[in-house]
């Protein structure tokens, strides 16, 4: 399963630029949702906002990509990206 590490520009907040990086690995849905899972691709999201960690599962169903955050989280679209540029296969 391919991994990637990048760099994201950040949000300046007041004097200081908050440094973002993504770390997306591709897992295997029916290793981590079972058999009768409608999962089709899944995806482990670690960002690093500064010192901050946040942990995503993106998904991709019938239903779209989602995160468990929601539809509208940053970790989908960085999930997407990931997809497009070929390293999810």
């Amino acid at each position: 399963m391919a991994t990637i590490r990048r760099s994201i520009k950040g949000r300046r907040t007041g004097k200081q630029e908050v440094r973002r990086t993504v770390k997306v690995k591709a897992l295997d849905p029916l290793e981590m949702c079972g058999k009768g899972t409608s999962v089709i691709r899944l995806f482990r999201v670690e960002e690093k906002l500064d010192q901050t960690r946040i942990h995503h599962l993106v998904f991709f169903d019938r239903h779209g990509w989602y995160c468990e955050h929601g539809k509208q989280c940053s970790a989908v679209k960085d999930v997407q990206k990931f997809t497009k540029a070929g390293f999810g296969d």
